[in-house]
This record gives C-alpha cells, sequence and structure tokens, in this order.
C-alpha cells in the first residue's frame, strides 16, 4: 500500500493515525480505512478518471442531499479549506466518513438479493427528487461509447500478437453488442453507477443498511444501472470461465426492487430490462478487453494472474460466458419482470 503522506490527515485535521487497513474491493481507486484520533474513516486515493472538481462537487452534493433525506450513506468530510479534494505525493485523496457494516463478495442466498434490490430502490427513489446539476460527464454506461473505444483498441492494435490472442472474443463482441443498444428515448434517472454487492453494507439479521462508493451519481437511463445490478448480482465471479445466471437470485432481487420501486419504473423501461442485462453485460466485456489492449485502468489481482492484461482477458471471456447463459435463460427473465 502507498503510504499516506502527512499532508492528508493534516489537511482534514484527522489527528494522529492509529491504524490503517487497505479495503481491497475497489477496481478503480485505493480506498483504506483509518482509525485516527477524531474518529474512523474511509481516506481513498483516486484514480485519475474520478480525481476532477467536477466529480468531487457532484460528490459532496449527493452526499449532502443523502444526509438531508436520511438514507443512510458514508458523508464527504471536507479539508480545512473547505474543499473535497487535497493533492499530496502526486495522487489525489478524498476523505469520508466511516459507517460500520458487513459486506459480501457475492451475492449467495435469495435474501441477500432481495435486500439488495429493496436498498437500491429506496436510492433510486430519493435520489429523483434531487435538484443538483451534475457536473462531470457520465463515464458509466455509455453502450455506444464503450463500443467505439473498444473498436479503436482493436484497430490500433491490428495484427499484433495482444488481437491475435483475443480475437475470438473480439469478433463476437463486434458481432453481439451493437444488436443490443438501448433506445435513446428512456428517462433520465439520478444512478448510483456502480451496483456492485459490495457497495452495500449489511447489518444484524443481514438487512441492507446503507449504500457506499457514491463516485459515479449521474443523470442516466435507469437500465444501465439494473442491467449492471443483476448482472453482478446473480452472475458469478467476473472472469469464471463457466459463468451462469442464476434464476433465484433474480427472482427475489427484482421482488426487492419492484417492492420499494413500486410505480417508480414505467411499462417502456421493465420491457427493455431483460435486454438491458445482456447489453450491460457485453459492455463491461468490451471495457475489460479495451483495457487488455490498454493496460492502464482496472485494478488487477496480482495473486492469481501474472499481469492486468492477463486479469481483464479473463474478465472479458467471463463476461461472454454469462451473456451465453443469459441468452439461454431469456423468456424466464422476462417472465420474471413481467
Amino acid at each position: 500500500m502507498t503510504t499516506i503522506p502527512p499532508k492528508v490527515i493534516s489537511a482534514y485535521g484527522l489527528g494522529r493515525i492509529l491504524a490503517t487497513k487497505l479495503v481491497p474491493t475497489g477496481l478503480i481507486h485505493q480506498t483504506s480505512k483509518i482509525r485516527t484520533e477524531r474518529g474512523t474513516f474511509i481516506l481513498q486515493r483516486l484514480h485519475p478518471v474520478l480525481a476532477s472538481e467536477a466529480a468531487a462537487q457532484d460528490f459532496l452534493a449527493v452526499t449532502l442531499f443523502l444526509k438531508k433525506n436520511r438514507f443512510p450513506a458514508p458523508e464527504c468530510v471536507l479539508n480545512r479549506d473547505g474543499g473535497v479534494l487535497t493533492e499530496a505525493g502526486g495522487h489525489v485523496w478524498r476523505v469520508q466518513t466511516f459507517i460500520p457494516g458487513k459486506t459480501y463478495d457475492t451475492v449467495d442466498s435469495p435474501a441477500i438479493a432481495f435486500e439488495a434490490g429493496l436498498i437500491f430502490s429506496r436510492l433510486h427513489r430519493t435520489l429523483a427528487e434531487i435538484r443538483h446539476r451534475f457536473l462531470a460527464p457520465v463515464i458509466l454506461h455509455n453502450t455506444e461509447e464503450c463500443y467505439a473505444s473498444f473498436q479503436q483498441a482493436v484497430e490500433r492494435y491490428s495484427g499484433t500478437g495482444l488481437l491475435k490472442k483475443a480475437a475470438p472474443e473480439a469478433d463476437f463482441l463486434a458481432e453481439e453488442l451493437p444488436k443490443l443498444f438501448l433506445p435513446h428515448d428512456l428517462p433520465l434517472r439520478v444512478i448510483h453507477g456502480d451496483p456492485k454487492i459490495t457497495n452495500i453494507l449489511f447489518g444484524p439479521g443481514g438487512k441492507a443498511k446503507a449504500i457506499v462508493d457514491l463516485d459515479n451519481c449521474n443523470r442516466q437511463s435507469l437500465l444501465g444501472e439494473l442491467g449492471d445490478a443483476f448482472r453482478s448480482w446473480c452472475g458469478g465471479e467476473e472472469d469464471d470461465p463457466k459463468n451462469e445466471f442464476r434464476l433465484d437470485l433474480f427472482r427475489t432481487a427484482w421482488k426487492g426492487y419492484s417492492k420499494g420501486a413500486k410505480d417508480f419504473l414505467t411499462t417502456h423501461e421493465s420491457g427493455y430490462l431483460p435486454q438491458a442485462l445482456g447489453t450491460i453485460t457485453l459492455e463491461l466485456a468490451t471495457r475489460f478487453l479495451t483495457d487488455y489492449f490498454s493496460d492502464s485502468y482496472f485494478g488487477w489481482d496480482k495473486k492469481r494472474y501474472q499481469s492486468r492484461r492477463a486479469h481483464n482477458l479473463a474478465r472479458a471471456r467471463g463476461q461472454i460466458a454469462l451473456y451465453r447463459d443469459l441468452r439461454e435463460k431469456t423468456t424466464e427473465i422476462r417472465e420474471v419482470v413481467s
């Protein structure tokens, strides 16, 4: 872990550090839980893509709004100058309050799936009332932009050993993903942006108690969010070559979301949800494969893979396997949603 510069601790007035623990679940930021003389906090060394002042102001606005509306989420801690971000040691840092709770790496029971769906529906309904004008550009679930970046990467590496190794995956994505582009007339909603299960904190009795990692909140179609949520909750490990979609988890996750959302979703939106599951799964596969070429964005497991490229290629293959299974279960998925 990178040493925390003293300037960071001083900037937020946290006092002496008593203990530090790396939080290993994120793929983008380096996140640490720190216990200080002032209490326990979450300290993040931000990835450059999300280290802008615009993103910081969006993050602050969302956390303040959720606090005002009593939705359980971390609070942004400002530095002594009243800012969100602090530059030190060649990186940009941010601090937020710590919320105790249990996290899961995977959804292993229908009860957890139900709670995940329920709390995300509550988040969506709460954020529907925010009037903040988001400043940062939307960087997630722009499927057509992700596909364009993927095409550019394939063209750039044409004729190289890198493309030859990933040619079956690249050809499959080029054939399948354009068929799944979602319509442009869907309502814009304020979404979380990264609804993986590790961003939900659970309390006693397995009840979802809070949502964390509010970096990517913005206005988009809700289908990208829901497709990504159900993909990640109901699928296997992202790099599993035999990845499958669990209908039992999807049924209860959708039941939980529907209970909280009630009439929030339009018929037009819910009708496209089964397609969105495939759209976002292959969108993520293109993002992994694009980073397989560029070797610059996603974190990777150094204990299991020799390189970031190796891990990203395995992730792309895992998502393609999940999509193939989703395609076989389309009828059942539509029955659950309807």
